[in-house]
């Protein structure tokens, strides 16, 4: 029986080749990983757990309490954006019981004072239940592949296929391409235009490493109009199973022509061409179901996958204290679980 702490991303990616294939494995890679780094996330690090048939590979991104705060020495740890946490292989209900005593006693020694996990839904949420208390997030959707793309498109909902057949008439064509520089673009005026919180916008240097990502782990999709003008862009992610919508939007002049939908449609023909079983398109905003993005992705397909987040204290004293402290010079009120990295400026410095 073994628990081993890795900060080093040769030897993570070693153990990461060594795990069965499996739906969004890409998710679990060292270079991801570093990508999220590269944005400010936190830094790397994963425990690695084998015990007779049961092996656990939890990676997830180490952050210190922000120094203005005033609490050396104390940390928190959290997966990255997307779909990952503790990836499971055999376990049974003593040996993964096992693994939560010793995770337990990792996190007090490294000063980890909070915890929040963001699950792959497609992983049995039974025995992650051993060591987390999960809450429902909301829902994913994915879309079943076939290399007759006829019977993909018969999946989807009738708008979503005059979506398709509009953009056809309409002179919308697929291009691959090269980087995701244009996609940024296009995305953040997207962020702009929702209002979205100042973390979805993602750093320049995120997306250059999202470009660093070896080409047989995602891909760049856009669309261009009948004039050429790229109109809709998307980052794909991908691993041996499934292809995998990351991110991406389409200029506000287009939305009438549904080149995102178009996209997507694209997107599946090209990932089915590669031999992949599934494109994940991830869920809306939240557990609504008015909720519009959910509405738009929903009608691709009608599978379905359940995506849950986990909430851990692991010293409530200490993470009180530190909350109290940060209210004060904020001025604000939580509203997540590591709130107190959010509104100092040069918090971590």
């Amino acid at each position: 029986m073994s628990l081993e702490f890795i900060t080093d991303l040769e030897r993570w990616q070693q153990v990461v080749d060594t795990l069965p294939e499996f739906c969004g494995k890409v998710y679990y890679n060292a270079c991801y990983y570093q990508a999220c780094e590269i944005n400010g996330d936190g830094r790397p690090a994963a425990l690695y757990f084998n015990e007779d048939q049961t092996i656990i590979f939890y990676p997830f991104l180490i952050r210190p309490v922000p120094a203005i705060l005033g609490f050396s020495g104390s940390f928190d740890m959290q997966t990255a954006y997307g779909y990952s946490g503790p990836a499971i292989f055999g376990g049974t209900p003593p040996t993964v019981a096992r693994f939560a005593e010793m995770q337990a006693r990792w996190a007090e020694d490294a000063g980890i004072i909070a915890e929040f996990v963001r699950f792959n839904p497609f992983f049995d949420m039974h025995t992650l239940a051993h060591i987390f208390k999960p809450e429902l997030n909301r829902k994913t959707v994915s879309i079943e592949l076939d290399h007759d793309f006829s019977v993909m498109l018969r999946q989807s909902s009738g708008p979503r296929q005059r979506n398709y057949r509009k953009a056809l008439r309409a002179g919308l064509s697929y291009v691959a391409l090269p980087d995701c520089k244009e996609i940024a673009k296009i995305y953040r005026k997207a962020m702009q235009r929702i209002g979205a919180d100042e973390y979805y916008y993602f750093s320049d240097r995120y997306f250059s490493a999202l470009q660093e990502i070896p080409p047989e782990n995602r891909f760049f999709a856009g669309i261009r109009g009948s004039d050429g003008k790229l109109i809709a862009g998307g980052i794909f992610l991908q691993d041996s199973v499934a292809a995998h919508y990351h991110l991406g939007a389409s200029v506000t002049e287009a939305r009438e022509l549904q080149p995102d939908a178009f996209m997507l449609f694209e997107a599946a023909r090209i990932a089915a061409a590669n031999d992949r079983k599934l494109l994940h398109l991830g869920g809306g905003l939240s557990l609504a179901e008015d909720d519009g993005l959910y509405r738009f992705k929903s009608g691709f397909s009608q599978k379905r996958q359940d995506f849950y987040i986990a909430r851990k204290i692991h010293q409530q004293k200490l993470y009180d204290k530190i909350s109290k402290k940060w209210q004060n010079l904020t001025g604000r009120k939580p509203h997540i679980l590591l709130h107190y990295h959010e509104g100092l400026e040069h918090a971590d410095v």
